[in-house]
């Protein structure tokens, strides 16, 4: 075998046969996500052979230079990795695609293909149905590793002091005017304001956060990640974000962008009374399944999304349609949630 391909092209059968431990004599490959992952090349991949699966997903790191500097520095691919061969095991109540092959250096890995199940879609937004689920499933993750002590041995995995946090500020002044640009005619100018005031508290701000109790989180808590099943449950893929953080991080992405406007404003409170009762359910402490609590730190993280956009525009390419028109929904609702949630005010700005 001549080693792990890197990108999606290098696939053999031998490679296949190796990972797979079992003969495949043919593949066809069909690539998916185009525009849609963050940090990947990711492909179906339909085999035929002895005793191998159907099909199967594999995924290799971007090959985009710049999303390749921005993977290492993040540290995406190792943490999905160590996700996976170290931590996927102890994951009790929520479904997880199966891990067929992972290797690091380089990166490749190989999961089961969760077809039939449809994925959900950011820009269309859940149903309402969908939201319940993902909102379960969120709170099933976060009360099992609520303060758990184990976590600390998960030092891999950024927890909320983790330096990238506060390049947002950093950031900030380089990627405002472009954002500026592209948003500032259908955005609150309340809630823009509110960006320019919060952007070099940012550190100070993170540091509150600092005796929260932390708990395991996705990270990258969004529909595009959420496989959905007839039977109602979810399968949650996409680790390489996952952190260890306080748990409104994942309500604060779910909620505040990947809702359409109107459906926030009707199942919000719903929401996150649903979540608080299963925090409970699941031993979290009643001050921090507090439905007060909870809302405080959803509004105050929406507004550090908002604030966060003007580093993320600088990495969007408006070539790719699917990938802009994301980033549109995601700004609007976001906006939209921290102005219906009076987010700078709660933040004293």
């Amino acid at each position: 075998m001549g080693g792990t391909p890197t990108v999606l092209s290098d696939i053999s059968t031998e490679w296949l046969s190796e990972v797979l431990k079992s003969r495949v004599t043919s593949f066809s490959l069909q690539v998916i996500g185009a525009g849609e992952g963050f940090m990947g090349q990711l492909a179906r991949v339909s085999l035929v052979g002895e005793n191998v699966p159907e099909s199967i997903i594999v995924k290799f790191p971007t090959s985009d230079p710049g999303g390749q500097v921005m993977g290492e520095m993040m540290g995406v691919w190792n943490r999905e990795h160590r996700f996976y061969t170290e931590v996927a095991s102890q994951i009790r109540g929520i479904k997880l695609a199966r891990c067929l092959h992972s290797s690091v250096d380089p990166y490749a890995l190989v999961l089961e293909d969760l077809s039939p199940a449809h994925s959900g879609d950011q820009v269309a937004g859940p149903t309402p149905d969908q939201a319940r689920t993902a909102i379960d499933v969120a709170a099933t993750l976060h009360s099992a590793w609520f303060d758990k002590p184990e976590l600390a041995t998960l030092d891999w995995m950024p927890s909320i002091s983790d330096p990238m946090t506060a390049t947002v500020g950093t950031l900030f002044p380089i990627g405002w005017p472009m954002f500026l640009e592209r948003y500032q005619d259908s955005l609150p100018p309340r809630v823009l304001k509110w960006c320019e005031t919060f952007a070099p508290m940012i550190e100070t701000w993170m540091q509150k956060y600092f005796d929260w109790p932390c708990t395991l989180t996705h990270g990258d808590f969004r529909l595009d990640n959420m496989f959905f099943h007839d039977d109602g449950t979810m399968t949650l893929i996409d680790w390489q974000l996952s952190m260890r953080s306080p748990s409104t991080t994942d309500l604060v992405y779910f909620l505040g962008t990947n809702m359409t406007t109107e459906m926030r404003r009707s199942m919000q409170d719903e929401l996150i009374h649903r979540y608080c009762d299963k925090m409970r359910a699941g031993g979290v402490p009643d001050q921090w399944a507090d439905y007060d609590t909870i809302m405080q730190g959803y509004a105050e993280g929406v507004l550090f999304y908002c604030t966060s956009f003007a580093a993320s525009i600088l990495s969007l390419d408006t070539a790719n349609e699917r990938g802009a028109a994301l980033m549109d929904s995601l700004v609007r609702r976001a906006f939209s949630a921290a102005d219906d949630l009076d987010a700078g005010i709660r933040l004293g700005l």
